[in-house]
Formats: structure tokens, C-alpha cells, sequence
């Protein structure tokens, strides 16, 4: 067996499901159990209804003389025992089921608990550190020079890496550790902490709290939209356009960057609405597994089911393809998803400086308009990582006609939904980039389900390999095999957007303009 584990191998953690509504937190099995306890006292109920009729025929009879009434072979001894037993099954079910659903409460409480001495913790030291980012800047960077200089010189003389550098290849799986991952949620709600005591900026007591990963990104895009001003390019987003390509095809962003719409009136135009018949998607497993992913596919991709005349659609989008800073023509980059993040709060509205919405999410609305999709029509929406900023996005929009959202570790916790709007976000503990849009805030309209998938003292060759697309579908077929009510209800969902026909499919790739108009590099 190789010493790395790879995308297709289950972990062993089970689901996890919290929101919707509801404090409570436990694994599915729990809820499971707990409805289906729940739903003996009315089929208990009914037999007592039964046994009640058959009583009074006994009593009609009068089979029963005083004597023998009470006799253990007659039959009224029998029917009032049978009730007196069905009524304490009733009571011990509905007790059981009351219990569960405490126990689950209780386990939500704790976490939240538990969630509130982190952030005080995090409330504290995030003043500190940005009071002492020179000293630890400083020390940051000898600590990074003296590295280079041992790497160097041992590698010179040929012993092989310095004591850091085999520190940290041994610990690599600290980008997985669930510890540091709560860390970066912390760190992206309370790093306009750390920048105001950094630069020695009163913060109005209370208002910490309030302000939370978007609005931390929204300040930073303020920031370097003004630093565009001047010539700097970094975060700053720019025009899109998306073209119509064949399934699976896609090309290299600066063959896209060349590639010019068919002009008007050309056929293409024409049977732009038409695509590659496809089955409809088999539960949320079926959702993730259309997501596409590849350097060169498509990063959108739309499904149109039901008739021209009652028109249902699908829009899955991919994940962050660019990690650097710069807005070059790939839209599913870093540029976008800070844009996103930035789109979940109202202070955005306030920035002046930059792109009103983030790239990827612009591509996307129009990819829908070219394919032929019409404000109020029944919309699902599919992402995963940055494209699950983009799917939650458009499920909250109430000019839309989105029915639903899904959520494959995107960054999506503070995110607003739209009330009867249900956004289905799956998380994997040991995940670092849902973590990113920090603590969030709850909402009914919002299911998240978490699951452990990386096992113990096992190495991994991907550096955040939780974050793996094929890991989630492996979560969305779990998903599929609950029988937990709320996601019952969401398979549901897929079934009635399709209505179990086969749909039209349409790929659609998206590129930033990187005219020296725009600026884009």
C-alpha cells in the first residue's frame, strides 16, 4: 500500500447535520432515530383507537360476567392489558424521543459555548499581535532569512535540510489539523482587530464583534482598489465575458483571452439555447459529481430541464483555478472569491474604489442569460470552493428564482440566504478554506453538514487534501444515504427541479478582459 492516501479512499467519520433552524447539532443517525420515535405516537395512538372500539364490543357482547371480568382468560382482562402495554410503548417512544433531540441541543449548546471562549480568546490576542507586528514582522523575516541561508549552505555541503525545513515536512498535516482550522475562522473575523492595533486605531468598543470575515474583505478591496489608483493591479477585478464551448473543452486562458462571440446573426447564435442531452442528476451525489473540475474544463456548466415553456435549471460552477493576487483573465480566482466573501456584508455598498460583484459570480449570471435562463425561473445552484461563494450568492438573490443552493466547500458561513431559499453547505472538518469566511451567522434556511475524512498518522499528498473535490462527492453519497429529514427533503428537491426527464447541457467558460484598458495583467 503506498504511504499516501489518495482523493478515493472513505474516511471513516460519520455526518454530522446543524442549522436549519435549530441549535442542535448530532449525527444523523441521531436525528433519524429521534423522527422515527417521534412518529410511533400517532400509529400507537391509532391502535389504542382500535383497541378502544373493540373494548366497547366486548362490553356490548356482555361476555363478560363481574367474575370472569377480572379472570386473565377473558377478554376484556386481555384488551385492558394490551391498551395499558401500547400506552407505555406511546410514553417510552415519546420519551426517547424528547431525550435525543435534548442530547442534541445540549451538544449545540456546548459548541456554541465552546465557540464563544474561542472568539473571547481570539477578541484578546488579536490586539496583541497587531501591537506587536513589527517586532514579530521582524522576527519573521530573520527567522525566513536565516532558513535560506542553512538551506543553502547544507545543501552546498550536502547534509541534507535544516532542522526547520525537516520539522516541517514531518508536520505537514498541520494545514489539516482541526485545531488550525478553527484558528483560521478565528483569524478571519478578527483581523480588523489585529490591523487596527497594528496601526495604533481606536476600535469603538462592540464593534469588533460585529465586524466578521466580509467585512474584513470588504476593507482590504477598499484598500487595494484605491492602491489601483496608482497602477497596482492586486484584487483589483475587472470586465467578463463567457463563450459557448463543447463539453469538456475549454483551452488555455490566453487562448481564451483571444477568442472572439460569434458575430450577430451567425448560426451559432441560433442553437446557442440548444445543448448535449444529458439524464437528470441522481440525488446530491449526482450534483457533485457534475461540478467540473480540471484545469481545462469549463468552469460553468448548465443543465435546462422541463419544457420551453416551463423551464427549470441547473448552474454548477467550478472551483478556484488561480491562487494568485493579481486579476489575470481566469476568473475563478482569488480575486473573485474576495469580491464574493466581500458581497456578504452591506458595508460593501458603501466601497467606491473597484468591481461592484466579483467576476466569477458576473460570468455566471450571463452564462444563464446566453443559455437562455430568465429571471423567476426555478434555479439550483452547484459550487464548489470559490464557486460555492457564487451558488449561495445567487440563491439569495430575490430576482432570481433559485429554489436552492449546494455548497461543496466553499467559504459560505456568513453568507445571507433568502427566506425559503435552503442552502445545503457540506464541510469537512479538517478543511481550511470554508473556514475562511469565518464563524457566520445561523440561519434557518441554512443546513451544514460536517464529516472527519482525513484518518489518523496517515500521510497525504495534497497539502489540504479534505478540500479535494472527490473527497465531497464522497460526502454527498453519504448525504444520499440519510434518511435525516432535512436531507430527505433536499434530494427531494433535486428530483422535483428535474422532474426525473432528461435535460439539455451547455459548457461555458469565462474570461476577465486583460486589455491594457482594464488594466488586467
Amino acid at each position: 500500500m503506498s504511504a499516501f492516501s489518495s482523493p478515493g479512499d472513505e474516511g471513516a467519520g460519520g455526518l454530522v447535520v446543524s442549522g436549519g433552524g435549530t441549535y442542535a447539532v448530532a449525527v444523523d443517525e441521531l436525528f433519524v432515530v429521534a423522527a422515527r420515535l417521534g412518529a410511533v405516537a400517532p400509529v400507537v395512538d391509532g391502535w389504542l383507537a382500535r383497541a378502544g372500539v373493540l373494548r366497547r364490543g366486548l362490553d356490548l357482547l356482555d361476555i363478560d360476567d363481574p367474575i370472569a371480568a377480572v379472570d386473565a382468560a377473558s377478554p376484556a382482562w386481555h384488551a385492558g392489558v394490551g391498551c395499558v402495554r401500547l400506552e407505555q410503548s406511546r410514553d417510552l417512544a415519546l420519551t426517547m424521543h424528547s431525550s435525543l433531540l435534548e442530547s442534541a441541543e445540549r451538544y449545540g449548546v456546548t459548541e456554541r459555548l465552546v465557540d464563544g471562549l474561542w472568539h473571547l480568546g481570539a477578541a484578546v490576542a488579536a490586539p496583541w499581535l497587531g501591537l506587536h507586528a513589527p517586532v514579530l514582522l521582524i522576527g519573521g523575516l530573520l527567522a525566513a532569512g536565516g532558513q535560506w541561508a542553512g538551506s543553502a549552505i547544507r545543501s552546498a555541503l550536502g547534509w541534507g535540510p535544516t532542522p526547520l525545513a525537516a520539522w516541517l515536512d514531518e508536520h505537514r498535516d498541520l494545514l489539516s489539523d482541526p485545531g488550525f482550522v478553527r484558528l483560521v475562522r478565528l483569524a478571519a473575523d478578527h483581523a480588523d482587530e489585529a490591523f487596527s492595533a497594528a496601526f495604533h486605531l481606536p476600535v469603538p468598543g462592540g464593534l469588533g464583534a460585529v465586524i466578521g470575515a466580509p467585512e474584513s474583505a470588504s476593507i482590504v478591496l477598499a484598500a487595494t482598489g484605491l492602491l489601483g489608483v496608482v497602477g497596482s493591479r492586486v484584487l483589483v477585478d475587472g470586465p467578463v465575458r463567457v463563450t459557448r464551448v463543447d463539453a469538456g473543452a475549454r483551452g488555455s486562458a490566453a487562448d481564451r483571452a483571444g477568442m472572439d462571440a460569434a458575430p450577430a446573426g451567425h448560426p451559432a447564435q441560433g442553437v446557442s439555447r440548444l445543448g448535449e442531452v444529458v439524464a437528470p442528476p441522481a440525488g446530491v451525489r449526482g450534483l457533485a459529481d457534475r461540478v467540473p473540475s480540471g484545469d481545462e474544463a469549463p468552469q460553468i456548466r448548465i443543465e435546462r430541464y422541463g419544457t420551453a415553456a416551463d423551464p427549470r435549471w441547473i448552474v454548477y460552477v467550478g472551483g478556484t483555478a488561480d491562487f494568485g493576487l493579481i486579476a489575470g483573465a481566469e476568473t475563478a480566482d482569488m480575486t473573485s472569491n474576495t469580491h464574493g466573501v466581500a458581497d456578504d456584508t452591506r458595508l460593501d455598498r458603501l466601497r467606491f474604489t473597484g468591481a461592484d460583484s466579483a467576476a466569477g459570480e458576473r460570468a455566471v449570471r450571463e452564462a444563464l442569460t446566453e443559455a437562455g435562463a430568465q429571471s423567476g425561473d426555478p434555479l439550483l445552484a452547484v459550487g464548489y470552493s470559490g464557486g460555492g461563494i457564487i451558488a449561495a450568492k445567487l440563491a439569495a438573490d430575490p430576482e432570481l428564482g433559485a429554489v436552492g443552493a449546494l455548497n461543496l466547500g466553499g467559504p459560505v458561513a456568513s453568507a445571507p440566504t433568502r427566506e425559503g431559499v435552503g442552502l445545503l453547505s457540506l464541510e469537512h472538518e479538517e478543511d481550511l478554506v470554508p473556514a475562511t469566511g469565518g464563524a457566520g451567522h445561523p440561519s434557518p434556511d441554512r443546513v451544514t453538514v460536517t464529516r472527519s475524512v482525513l484518518e489518523p498518522d496517515r500521510e497525504y499528498a495534497a497539502a489540504v487534501p479534505a478540500h479535494e473535490l472527490a473527497r465531497y462527492r464522497q460526502t454527498a453519497a453519504l448525504v444520499d444515504d440519510s434518511d435525516e429529514q432535512r436531507l430527505v427533503e433536499w434530494r427531494a428537491l433535486v428530483d422535483e427541479v428535474t422532474g426525473g426527464g432528461a435535460g439539455l447541457r451547455s459548457d461555458w467558460v469565462a474570461t476577465r478582459e486583460v486589455s491594457p484598458a482594464t488594466g488586467a495583467r
